[in-house]
């Protein structure tokens, strides 16, 4: 092949790349979606949101579609918060707190109150996972006594597996009777979590495996509701999957969220009252780890 054979297959080569490359640019433009903007607008495709749904950017996770709740967001300066070298969170004007139950042993409140807890959410009691039966703390009557005794304000939870609204209610009203109108300066906590399968206890054996948000939800009102005709502040606890792919938390913003997330800051873009941040607390007055929070409104 001469040089004359190979600049015209050069050329021939050249055409048809330029050829192909206007094919594909054609297609391109032709199948992809429009963009929100309109035709012309010179932006990217937009993503497409559900309805009911946004798109928000988590501190931890990036870009994730949540449900957009009608609810208060999140108003806490993130800056303000802050972890001292005895692991204590802190903000500004909010208090610290623990929450115990039986699994903490025996507490010196007084201790605990030295070490700077203003406040102690207690559990009462909880419902079993298989037979469904409410059981008190063992030492509920002790903490409860001993913290009101060292000066520590007191909220207390219940450990729910409710799997109706009826139970919800025999739920609150087992506390309120276990309380027998005793003083609350903090809420009484509805605490319901999905059963977790093990080799002890299998998935057929836990009776409110499989229950749904909406089901759940309507528990938590119904136990929200029967507290506060008790003369009590209700409260709701959830961590941050159930606030985004469980909980109808539309349906619950009458009541004081308690939220669970164990990050240096708190990524949740709905607005909670108290934040668990912590389920390996240490604490004086407290021999095993403690859940610790912060209450960012004190109640008193």
């Amino acid at each position: 092949m001469n040089k004359e054979q190979i600049r015209k297959l050069s050329l021939i080569c050249a055409a048809v790349a330029l050829f192909v490359v206007i094919i594909t640019v054609i297609i391109v433009l032709v199948t992809r979606e429009p963009s929100e903007e309109g035709p012309g607008s010179g932006t990217e495709p937009s993503l497409i949101i559900p309805e009911g749904m946004r798109l928000v950017d988590d501190i931890y996770s990036g870009e994730i579609i949540i449900p957009d709740f009608d609810i208060p967001e999140l108003k806490y300066d993130r800056e303000g918060f802050s972890t001292g070298e005895d692991g204590i969170t802190r903000y500004k004007d909010a208090v610290m707190g623990v929450d115990v139950s039986e699994f903490q042993g025996e507490v010196d409140w007084y201790a605990v109150k030295a070490a700077g807890a203003e406040f102690a959410i207690i559990r009462v009691g909880y419902r079993g996972m298989t037979q469904g039966l409410l059981t008190e703390d063992s030492r509920f009557a002790e903490n409860f006594r001993n913290s009101g005794s060292a000066g520590l304000k007191r909220g207390v939870y219940f450990f729910s597996q409710a799997v109706t609204e009826q139970e919800a209610v025999a739920e609150a009203e087992f506390v309120l009777e276990k309380l027998e109108g005793a003083k609350l300066e903090y809420p009484i906590v509805f605490d319901w979590e999905p059963p977790a399968p093990s080799e002890d206890l299998p998935e057929d054996s836990l009776r409110a495996h499989g229950c749904t948000g909406e089901d759940v939800t309507k528990c938590a009102a119904a136990f929200c509701e029967r507290v506060k005709e008790g003369g009590y502040i209700p409260c709701v606890y959830f961590n941050k999957h159930q606030a985004y792919n469980f909980y109808d938390l539309e349906k619950l913003k009458e009541y004081d969220f308690w939220y669970a997330e164990y990050n240096p800051l708190p990524s949740t873009v709905y607005n909670f009252r108290t934040w668990q941040y912590t389920d390996a607390g240490n604490i004086p007055g407290i021999e095993t780890t403690v859940d610790l929070d912060i209450c960012m409104e004190p109640y008193l």
